[in-house]
């Protein structure tokens, strides 16, 4: 069996921590990384990743969101026409709504891990992408009742 392409996304800070707290599930497979274009995650290396694929980040508020994810959209496009990856992992936060929807429209399996930050209430990334994904996974029980038949808890990643 050859190896999975697995595209793994999360944007910087907690999200890209939890995301790594389960890579080495994937050890074996080609793994290549999705992040924002942070300065501080330039030069980031992880043994096990094989890419670091990054796209804009233009601002949390205002039409500048609208416009990150219209370019962020082109650029994932690209990234799916030259990796092609078998999976799309994302974490969060908005930066994985659009591979996952992507990895939805090229019939690939694809997995979104709740934030472990939400006990209560559901992101938004979460509800946005919870009809696109192949496996959905909370780090809450009381999670649960917030998503449809799909939704697993799993526990905490940290």
């Amino acid at each position: 069996m050859r190896p999975l392409r697995v595209l793994c996304v999360a944007s910087g800070g907690g999200h890209l921590e939890q995301l790594l707290a389960c890579i080495d599930a994937l050890e074996g497979h080609r793994i290549t990384l999705g992040i924002y274009e942070f300065s501080n995650l330039r030069n980031f290396h992880h043994p096990l990743i094989h890419h670091l694929r990054s796209v804009p980040f233009l601002g949390f508020a205002g039409p500048a969101v609208y416009l990150g994810l219209v370019l962020g959209a082109v650029k994932w496009f690209w990234v799916f026409l030259t990796e092609r990856p078998d999976v799309v992992v994302s974490t969060g936060a908005e930066v994985g709504i659009v591979p996952l929807f992507l990895g939805w429209l090229c019939r690939r399996r694809t997995i979104f891990v709740e934030t472990a930050a939400r006990l209560e209430r559901p992101s938004g990334t979460g509800k946005i992408v919870y009809p696109f994904c192949s496996a959905f996974f909370v780090q809450s029980q009381a999670m649960l009742r917030h998503y449809g038949p799909k939704a697993r808890y799993v526990g905490s990643l940290l």
